[in-house]
């Protein structure tokens, strides 16, 4: 009933055209890409690699696609925004660091539970340190990310990394079921980098972006991380899979070597993160500047 009321009509609804062939190719292109990690195991054969080269090719189409609707309609993707420097990097920062991240869950949950024989709730347990020191962190962080700026997410990242890194050396130094109970520690400290990483950067990474402007940034930065999420799962979920298939059921080996790459995603965040922070401009943004309410 109130719709009427609160929705535009007739002259002061802004006549915008849709993006559906925006929309065709970035589907079409991520699938593409993906659908070689997620099948390696199902499909036999060096051709399927020629989809994942396909659907690098059929995104280039879509950057030039977006680039060209841009200047006739309302395009899937504002490319204009990536010029802000601090939103470029900060959603680079947000599609790797998803890539990472997410598939700590699935690779550490399959481990523990085919790998070392607990139940499901036992399994949840073991990895709650990681939820806690993320929750507990990023209400922290966001109390002091105008102060730390940048700065707070690199931190956020080195520990992330670190914390990691310490369950590995844990898990392979006690072997056993007692491996998942002793990794507590490194997960809480990867789990307080993170809190640290996500809502701050993307305080961070919005704050440059004109008001008039910021529901479609908004958007994109949470579609990159959602893309984020997809490719590093079927990545690193490809690696541990084989893995395990070459150890003949070695699940240690299969998580510990996924994980690693899991750490790569991490240290490749944590680079665009610095880029930001040791440039002049990223300096400049360490303290977060108030969105304008430019129209530009």
């Amino acid at each position: 009933m109130a719709a009427p009321r609160w929705i535009p009509t007739g002259e002061q609804k802004r006549q915008e055209s849709l993006d559906p062939v925006g929309v065709a190719l970035l589907g079409l292109g991520v699938t593409l890409v993906l659908l070689p990690l997620v099948q390696e195991r199902e499909w036999q054969g060096s051709w399927k690699w020629l989809l994942a080269a396909a659907g690098l090719v059929v995104l280039v189409g879509f950057l030039l696609w977006e680039r060209s609707f841009n200047r006739t309609g309302t395009a899937l993707v504002e490319l204009s925004l990536f010029k802000v420097r601090s939103y470029a990097l900060g959603a680079l920062i947000g599609l790797l660091y998803f890539a990472g991240f997410t598939t700590i869950f699935f690779i550490y949950t399959l481990y523990l539970q085919s790998g070392l024989g607990y139940t499901a709730l036992e399994a949840g347990l073991a990895i709650t340190p990681f939820a806690v020191g993320s929750a507990v962190a990023a209400a922290v962080g966001g109390r002091f990310v105008n102060r730390f700026g940048r700065h707070m997410v690199v931190g956020g990242l080195i520990a992330v990394i670190a914390g990691l890194v310490a369950t590995d050396v844990v898990l392979d130094a006690v072997p056993g079921s007692g491996g998942g109970w002793a990794a507590a520690l490194p997960l809480l400290v990867a789990g307080a980098g993170s809190g640290f990483v996500i809502s701050p950067n993307q305080t961070l990474t919005l704050a440059e972006v004109p008001v008039a402007r910021a529901g479609s940034a908004g958007a994109v930065l949470q579609t990159g991380q959602r893309i984020g999420t997809a490719m590093g799962i079927a990545a690193v979920g490809s690696l541990f899979f084989n893995r395990l298939a070459a150890g003949q059921g070695d699940w240690g080996s299969a998580f510990r070597g996924a994980l690693w790459l899991t750490v790569g995603f991490v240290v490749v965040a944590l680079v665009a993160a610095l880029a930001d922070v040791l440039t002049g401009r990223g300096r400049r943004n360490d303290a977060v500047p108030t969105p304008t309410s430019s129209h530009a």
